[in-house]
């Protein structure tokens, strides 16, 4: 660029692919002279003035990166394991990587964590509307008011009849596009569950959610609660089920290759209007049970009734679609009748087995079935799709005809943590990035950050992904640490939570500012801190005590009575903002 040519003037002005931010400091050193300089980068907010910001910053410059790290240190998930240290190290890189993932919309008017990566940054995209709700579940154990904000974002999106958009560009414009996927709302209604069930901040569903971009609510718009009505009743009267009582899927469901990406226009609109997803309909046996215990914890019991009764519906429907090993994947109209009866799909086996849809056999052969043809074949986690689909626009072995997604794996690793805790550990450990940069150490990418998928066993360049983007992509940040949580068996209900720990090593420590959780040699520990004071049931299982020893319990500091059943320890205690409840449970003569 002519800039280098000459001093620099510090003219900006300057535009165009010719164009280049240069910055030019003279300065003379004596030998053994050293000098530091600082330098200020970046915009400037809404909100903020310029000489505020620099004043800020240029108080104690040096003090900067030392203040940061200690706030770091503070904030997050943490998990340790003796001789493990890697996990403290991944867990903690990417809870960093997620947090600095946040950026603010400035017509929302809230944050919002993207999914970053080709989706963002080339495309430029908000997009899937699914896809900021999972990136933030593991701030609901860190940051209660980021997960809030990231809520009300899609909030602001459901239209009046329930839908959702599948993206946002510009300045609050829903994308137009030819996607129409038929499992946004599941997800809103879970985050929202989840939220309110882990922090008992029910006042948080009387909230009114104003139309952006006005930023102050009036009596006029809907709570956040109304919005969640909408959302659930768009699914189950507006979209509604098919023939099978199974959950429609429009133009796709999870997997936008399902429908859209490969069938012909004729095929497109016959599916939208016949096509039913066992995806959706498994997920959402987990979902409205769970969005039902959220509704009967603030006394709307009705509609909680309603709810539990769509997802027992649901259940029922999938059950039906079992080959005998699997799952089926999709029902696409009465031309192409079933996707998934000769070749196992992934991504509904493991909420077929987390809401409950699949019987305590099923439970055994679909797992097998899994380790055999999934994960056993790839050292870097479980194939989407196996074998592979020749019907698909993606080459085999890539994105969704075979490739490796963390956003499946991980609800993967939780349906296995309650059917066999060794293989969902290994399946973990498998989608780290430490494994990948072990498997792979000649790829740049997959060592400190990631890409949406991995190419598998299946394709020419195992390891591999997609070249325009290959990092940055937020699913592989999040769940990883999700998954970890869900490992330990957390299970929030209206009277409190459940630990059915999942972890098959002999100590580990997890901390967040929600809860902790602790094995050791002497038994277990931990606390639950929730926004709002109250009472709480924590149910911890646990095995039996060592010969010769009993289980005993103090909770917040004192002895306390044990009620036991023959697998678990039920522990109640108070807790109030500031004051966790804390509880012990040791073996002792």
């Amino acid at each position: 660029p002519g800039g280098m040519r000459a001093p620099l003037d510090n003219d900006t002005s300057t535009t165009g692919p010719e164009s280049a931010f240069f910055l030019e400091r003279k300065l003379v050193l004596k030998p053994g002279e050293s000098r530091t300089m600082y330098f200020l980068y970046g915009y400037l907010p809404e909100g903020f003035t310029y000489d505020g910001l620099v004043a800020k910053y240029a108080s104690d410059p040096a003090g900067h990166l030392r203040r940061s790290c200690a706030q770091w240190k503070v904030s997050g998930i943490k998990f340790r394991a003796p001789g493990e240290k890697w996990i403290e190290r991944e867990i903690a890189w990417s809870g960093a990587f997620l947090r600095s993932g946040f950026t603010y919309d400035s017509y929302f008017r809230e944050h919002i964590l993207s999914q970053g990566a080709g989706y963002q940054y080339l495309a430029g995209l908000q997009g899937a509307a699914r896809d900021p709700l999972q990136h933030v579940l593991p701030f609901v154990y860190t940051d209660p008011n980021l997960v809030r904000q990231v809520l009300r974002f899609t909030l602001k999106e459901v239209a009046a009849d329930g839908s959702i958009p599948y993206g946002i560009v510009g300045s609050g414009v829903p994308m137009p596009c030819r996607y129409r996927p038929s499992d946004g709302q599941l997800w809103v209604l879970w985050v929202a569950a989840e939220y309110v069930l882990a922090t008992r901040d029910a006042d948080f569903l009387k909230q009114r959610i104003a139309s952006a971009p006005r930023q102050e609510a009036n009596a006029g718009d809907p709570t956040v609660l109304e919005l969640l009505e909408r959302c659930r009743k768009f699914l189950v009267v507006t979209q509604g089920n098919g023939k099978h009582g199974l959950m429609r899927i429009s133009n796709g469901d999870w997997n936008d290759s399902i429908v859209v990406n490969r069938l012909t226009p004729e095929q497109v609109a016959d599916a939208t209007q016949h096509g039913e997803s066992v995806l959706n309909a498994a997920m959402a046996g987990y979902v409205f049970d769970y969005y039902g215990e959220m509704l009967d914890a603030i006394g709307e019991n009705a509609p909680a009734a309603e709810a539990r009764k769509d997802a027992e519906a649901q259940r029922a429907a999938v059950r039906a679609q079992w080959n005998g090993r699997w799952f089926k994947r999709a029902w696409l109209g009465e031309g192409l009748g079933w996707n998934g009866e000769k070749q196992l799909w992934l991504e509904p086996q493991p909420w077929a087995i987390l809401g409950g849809a699949a019987t305590e056999e099923q439970r055994k052969t679909l797992v097998a079935a899994i380790d055999e043809m999934a994960r056993k074949p790839s050292a870097i986690g479980a194939l989407l799709q196996s074998p592979a689909d020749l019907t698909m626009k993606d080459e085999p072995g890539t994105g969704t005809n075979g490739g490796i997604f963390a956003a499946i794996n991980g609800t993967l690793i939780w349906a296995l943590a309650t059917v066999d805790g060794e293989m969902a550990w290994d399946e973990w450990k498998k989608n780290t990035l430490a494994r990948h940069a072990e498997m792979y150490p000649d790829l740049w990418y997959g060592i400190w950050s990631g890409p949406d998928a991995y190419d598998s066993v299946l394709s020419k360049h195992p390891g591999g992904t997609a070249p325009d983007f290959p990092v940055l992509n937020m699913h592989a940040h999040a769940w990883p640490i999700y998954s970890l949580i869900k490992m330990l068996g957390v299970e929030f209900h209206p009277k409190g939570l459940r630990f059915r720990p999942a972890v098959p090593l002999p100590e580990y420590e997890f901390e967040s500012s929600l809860l902790g959780f602790k094995k050791s040699a002497n038994g277990y520990a931990g606390w639950y801190a929730p926004t709002t004071a109250g009472r709480w049931e924590i149910e911890v299982s646990v095995p039996p005590a060592p010969a010769g020893k009993k289980w005993h319990v103090r909770v917040n500091g004192a002895h306390s009575s044990l009620t036991q059943s023959d697998a678990a320890v039920a522990i109640h205690g108070e807790s109030r903002p500031g004051v966790p409840l804390r509880w012990e449970i040791t073996a002792q003569a």
